[in-house]
């Protein structure tokens, strides 16, 4: 795979960085780092990163490693390490000693925890000795209050887990799959599940072979981690990108896959032996005949061919002059404090409460009498009267942005029958694999949604037709909905 890589990107004359992802598994050794690095300088590339993707690389390791590809390569080497679990300072400190040529550092109100050391603390560290940068400490002072004062305007988008997590060691969870890993729970309502996802994330690992986690093992692993969390059944739901691993569309496992596994996910087709590129047909110049018009750029190319259905609303809302940033969370760190910061509490909602959901609307309250308030609701449209008596009380923040699309009665039906067909988990609807009328068997895939990034197939549950398609392409989509009915 990185044969073809290296060559064109020399063919076009740039520099080709080839990268080792340094993990730490039974399958991996210094001794295996060294046989890649080899084979990557025959490739002919420019220099090699170690890629600490996790923070794993411990400081007499980085030293060692450092001071064996040295003399196993002549290219430059390139540090890439992480602070998750706290050690990256101490082992770009030994890989300098070890004989290092370059060093990846973050501006310090941006460094640490799933990011990288601060670029201040290594240059000082550095001062008065034979790797000193030359590098005047006082001229970073206006880069750092730029970025202390960057990071603090978009605080609302930083994860629970950007810290030092001594965990990570066990896990071997990197930064960025981390903050992924916290953000996509988030999305399914679901963060208080992180460490059950965090234990299940080196099981699912070691049954895939111990890959690297890092970008694209590490979202695959990731989410189907989480989804076996989630949908309470390990490997209920295969993601088509865990499929694709086992098949070998993204190279040789490092190490011996588990095979039932491996069988489950497969299902009757066979892995492959060969290069998986080799495999694939030329696709742009198909994929620019179905591009919309305001689709003009590469970017926009490569964009459509991806992600099709995100980018056409992309496109579509720039078109419009309507693309307009996240908005961003104007008050305090401590809490609304002025009267344009304080809203209203929701009157209308659904609550579900052990996989059932209900339709709340408030529909009026009476007069406080012993400390108690009545209201009155009507639950799935039956008018009930509930006491309320208030325990502890705060100001109501800013709320969240309403789901594009979502009214407050649901428009689908809840499953009620063998035949009605709903996602495992919420997402956005890719594609409709059948059509009104047709025949299925159970287990034949009825649509494909992508959650967490990852896209994944609906079976059929039972043997039938399709009777009804009650969503499309582009719509998002809940557990508690039908989405497809089968006679």
């Amino acid at each position: 795979n990185l044969d073809r890589a290296v060559s064109e990107v020399k063919a076009c004359g740039k520099h080709a960085e080839a990268t080792i992802c340094y993990t730490v598994s039974p399958v991996h050794s210094i001794d295996r780092f060294v046989d890649l690095a080899k084979k990557l300088e025959d490739l002919g590339t420019d220099t090699i990163c170690i890629k600490d993707m996790a923070g794993l690389l411990a400081p007499l390791d980085a030293y060692h490693l450092v001071r064996r590809l040295k003399a196993a390569v002549k290219v430059p080497l390139h540090l890439h390490s992480h602070y998750t679990s706290g050690m990256a300072s101490m082992a770009s400190l030994m890989a300098i000693l070890g004989g290092l040529d370059m060093l990846d550092t973050s501006i310090s109100p941006l460094a640490g925890g799933t990011s990288h050391p601060a670029t201040e603390t290594l240059v000082a560290s550095l001062q008065n000795t034979p790797y000193d940068t030359g590098l005047d400490l006082t001229s970073f002072q206006p880069i750092t209050e730029h970025f202390r004062t960057v990071r603090r305007k978009y605080r609302q988008f930083e994860s629970d887990f950007t810290g030092v997590d001594a965990e990570i060691l066990t896990s071997q969870i990197p930064g960025g799959m981390l903050s992924n890993l916290a953000a996509q729970l988030t999305e399914q309502n679901a963060l208080d599940r992180m460490k059950e996802v965090l234990d299940e994330v080196p099981r699912v690992r070691k049954e895939m072979g111990y890959p690297p986690l890092v970008t694209p093992t590490s979202q695959i692993v990731g989410t189907q981690a989480t989804l076996n969390v989630l949908t309470g059944e390990r490997y209920k739901v295969i993601t088509t990108e865990t499929k694709n691993y086992f098949l070998g569309l993204y190279g040789r496992a490092p190490g011996q896959v588990d095979l039932d596994v491996m069988a489950r996910a497969t299902g009757d087709e066979t892995p492959i032996k060969t290069r998986p590129a080799d495999r694939l047909e030329p696709e742009l110049d198909e994929a620019r005949k179905e591009l919309p018009a305001s689709a003009q750029s590469v970017e926009d190319q490569l964009s459509f061919v991806l992600f099709p259905a995100i980018a056409s609303d992309f496109f579509e809302a720039r078109e419009k002059g309507d693309l307009t940033p996240e908005p961003l969370d104007v008050g305090s760190a401590k809490g609304p404090s002025t009267a344009h910061e304080l809203h209203l509490a929701p009157v209308e909602f659904n609550v579900t409460v052990h996989g059932e959901t209900y339709h709340v609307k408030v529909s009026g309250s009476g007069r406080k009498v012993d400390g108690r308030k009545p209201y009155y609701i009507r639950v799935n449209d039956k008018l009930e009267e509930v006491s309320l008596e208030p325990i502890q009380e705060v100001l109501a923040g800013v709320p969240e942005s309403p789901e594009i699309g979502t009214g407050g009665k649901p428009k689908r039906p809840r499953p009620a029958k063998p035949g009605d067909v709903a996602p495992p988990m919420p997402g956005r609807v890719v594609k409709v694999l059948v059509a009104v009328n047709d025949c299925v068997k159970a287990g034949d895939p009825l649509l494909i949604i992508e959650a967490m990034k990852m896209e994944s197939r609906v079976p059929a549950p039972i043997d039938g037709r399709v009777a009804a398609i009650l969503t499309a392409e582009g719509e998002n989509v809940k557990t508690d909905e039908t989405v497809i009915q089968l006679e």
